[in-house]
């Protein structure tokens, strides 16, 4: 049963992510990964979830609670989760020489590659190479400023650390309120931004930006795909409206007694860390109402497709926005950038829109019954808020919270660890998972009209 299992690539995925959660799970519940009492199963399961989906929810600080081992292992789980256990697993497999099965390969390459063009062995060779150099890069930049006010030896794991936490978009800090302390400090968390950003574009993304790059060099022309064109759109656009956003939301709130200069780069980093990382320069249980709920928008877009972010894709929201000026307008078809774009492309995107969206509104409902008789017994609306916020954390593997993971019954982090674990895989890659393998024979019905809107 468990070669007929594996034998899918979705369903092959699903079990390598369980497999090194449980995995991760029993490590960090032993007493040699904890400073003091050892975690509960529950909370050790939490973080293995967490880091093994790069969400970056957390119910013990790591810096405080774990020790050098313990620490060691989260970050060995977000490694593995933001490159993706199958590639790993494969990447391992070629080493030793042994044979590929046709599962995997396919997993791997729908997991990274825009198209099947380039080969597996190549291919994998790209993706750890971009991973291991930008990771790299990242941790000399945050070395700089750690080696000023730490050890060497203390600075350079806390800057590999948050180096590779911030590039797989996991969001896991070191110290006890994350970034709060470093908010104005442009040292750290212009780094830590540009690695978010890096991590959420996709691997397919950052190599074809590497060869428009050489060509140009070469004084040769060179293109853009239509993926990589809107992602960068998208991207950029998102990042700008965020920042924007933000500081309007909060200019009487939260930095209303920052300077202009202080005040944008706490905007920039509000703006960049729900693409999904769950780093944070401000305390969210003191943000308005209104700056939770466009939080809450930005983190259900993510980053896109093929990196190490989560939610539906800034990509997907570009082809349902074409979607709606080819509605607009009474075109037929839809196109960007004068490409059309295929209706297998637009089908994809509303399914994943709206598999998103009841997830959301199932999630947020039964966190909320759950939690009733729980610590924290939400009956206001602030606190229902605070659970949306976390249900859509968890979903889009972002890891932002307003304070309250900790405070969950047991029964509300099974919870989010399940919304972890499908915003990780992806609601079409869960959906897949269970689907029958043969699909059933096609028949036709007649038509007839439902009123729309």
């Amino acid at each position: 049963m468990l070669r007929h299992l594996l034998r899918h690539p979705s369903r092959l995925l699903v079990v390598g992510f369980a497999a090194a959660i449980l995995v991760g799970g029993l490590l960090l519940a032993l007493p040699i990964a904890n400073r003091g009492p050892a975690l509960t199963f529950i909370d050790a399961l939490f973080m293995a979830t967490s880091a093994v989906c790069v969400t970056g929810l957390a119910v013990v600080d790591p810096g405080s609670a774990l020790n050098g081992f313990g620490q060691a292992v989260l970050l060995g789980l977000v490694q593995v989760g933001g490159l993706g256990i199958t590639t790993l697993s494969t990447a391992t497999l070629l080493l030793i020489g042994q044979q590929v099965s046709l599962a995997g390969s396919d997993a791997v390459q729908d997991s990274f590659a825009l198209s099947h063009r380039m080969s597996l062995g190549s291919m994998l060779r790209l993706v750890i190479f971009w991973t291991l150099a930008i990771e790299a890069v990242g941790a000399a930049l945050l070395f700089l400023a750690e080696s000023q006010r730490l050890p060497p030896s203390q600075a350079l794991w806390v800057s590999v650390f948050h180096a590779v936490s911030a590039f797989c978009n996991a969001g896991f800090g070191l110290r006890l309120d994350n970034l709060m302390t470093d908010r104005n400090n442009p040292a750290i968390i212009l780094p830590i931004s540009l690695l978010i950003i890096l991590g959420g574009l996709g691997f397919a993304v950052l190599e074809e930006l590497s060869r428009w790059v050489m060509r140009r060099w070469r004084g040769q022309r060179a293109a853009f795909s239509l993926h990589t064109k809107v992602a960068l759109t998208m991207s950029g656009a998102l990042l700008l409206v965020g920042m924007i956003g933000f500081a309007l939301l909060e200019r009487n709130n939260l930095l209303a007694n920052l300077s202009p200069g202080e005040a944008l780069l706490t905007s920039w980093f509000a703006s960049v860390t729900p693409r999904t990382a769950g780093f944070n320069t401000v305390d969210y249980a003191q943000v308005t109402a209104a700056t939770l709920y466009f939080t809450i928008v930005l983190m259900m877009i993510g980053g896109c497709p093929g990196s190490t972010a989560g939610g539906i894709k800034a990509t997907t929201l570009g082809v349902l926005l074409a979607l709606a000026r080819a509605r607009y307008r009474g075109e037929r078809g839809v196109r960007l950038f004068n490409r059309s774009v295929p209706e297998t492309n637009i089908a994809k995107a509303a399914w994943v829109v709206a598999l998103a969206f009841i997830l959301t509104i199932v999630g947020s409902i039964a966190l909320s019954a759950l939690e009733v008789s729980g610590p924290l017994r939400p009956r206001s609306v602030e606190w229902s808020l605070g659970l949306m916020f976390e249900v859509v954390s968890a979903l889009g593997t972002v890891g932002l919270s307003t304070g309250i993971t900790s405070l969950l019954s047991d029964s509300g982090k099974l919870l989010i660890m399940l919304l972890m674990f499908i915003g990780r895989l992806g609601p079409l890659t869960i959906a897949l998972a269970i689907a029958q393998q043969q699909p059933r024979p096609a028949v036709s019905y007649a038509e007839e009209q439902v009123m729309i809107g």
